[in-house]
């Protein structure tokens, strides 16, 4: 049984100089009919797409592809953990966080990281969440992207200056990772959205159908933003927090489509939004 493989991708530390890197980060968010999110009426619940029961199967599986099965959960995971971290600094109230195992509805102690590195605690609110967040990740394409560089390979005897140079050739293979996260407001008293269906085999996550992604009778929306990263880091953790906080930065505002740079120093922080024509 590989689960255990889903948390450490997550938490891989990557061997490139990921702080010298900057990152364009397309988003496009619009505001939904219902009503706006409130910091002090509501409660949200962040949850995932049921599909990662798939992800987490085929990690445990002796199948030879068992290990990309695992990288797929395991952006959905970290997108998850990322929302929820980025809507606490922005103040709003949630509930049923991080891996909830048997502590639905309940209130409990929590603590993150924000964007100046210090760390903050709350209490989470316990009990039925009024709002959800629907979070799901992707992986669009993977492809190699050559990097020629000019390298000296022979010099001089005498003064030891470059006489002849050669082409070094790097490989890298290139991820573009997708996030889509949506505010939504369930219709009805017996909606399934306020059934967290968490089991072992969705690593103990709330999830929510599928099919609710793009079937919208079953709530109303109140937000919805997607963006995209392409990179050649490998950690997903690092990769979502990017995207988490590229499509959730500044909310409310920031609606529309837009470009967000981003510098990832120890602590990811939004350099820069221009419109992205």
């Amino acid at each position: 049984m590989r689960l255990h493989s889903l948390a450490s991708l997550m938490m891989l530390c990557l061997s490139l100089t990921a702080c010298a890197n900057k990152f364009f980060i397309p988003i496009w968010n619009e505001k939904g009919t219902a009503k706006p999110l409130s910091k002090t009426d509501d409660v949200i619940r962040v949850v995932v797409s049921d599909r990662l029961k798939k992800y987490v199967e085929k990690t445990r599986s002796d199948d030879p592809d068992w290990l990309e099965g695992s990288k797929l959960g395991a952006y959905i995971m970290a997108a998850k953990l990322n929302t929820e971290d980025r809507l606490q600094n922005l103040g709003y109230q949630l509930t049923d966080t991080r891996y909830i195992k048997n502590d639905i509805g309940k209130s409990k102690k929590i603590k993150w990281i924000n964007n100046q590195g210090n760390t903050q605690y709350a209490m989470t609110h316990g009990g039925k969440p009024t709002v959800f967040a629907l979070v799901d990740s992707r992986l669009v394409n993977t492809y190699t992207q050559r990097f020629i560089s000019n390298e000296p390979y022979s010099s001089d005897p005498g003064t030891g200056a470059t006489t002849m140079w050669t082409n070094h050739v790097d490989e890298v293979t290139m991820n573009k990772v997708a996030i889509g996260i949506k505010l939504v407001r369930p219709i009805g008293e017996d909606n399934p959205l306020y059934q967290c269906n968490n089991s072992s085999l969705s690593a103990d996550l709330c999830i929510f159908p599928d099919s609710f992604w793009l079937d919208t009778s079953h709530y109303d929306t109140i937000f919805y933003g997607v963006g995209t990263m392409t990179t050649s880091a490998r950690d997903p953790d690092y990769i979502e927090n990017h995207l988490v906080s590229s499509v959730l930065y500044q909310y409310p505002n920031l609606l529309g489509r837009k470009r967000v740079i981003q510098i990832s120093q120890p602590f990811f922080q939004v350099t820069k939004v221009t419109d992205d024509k």
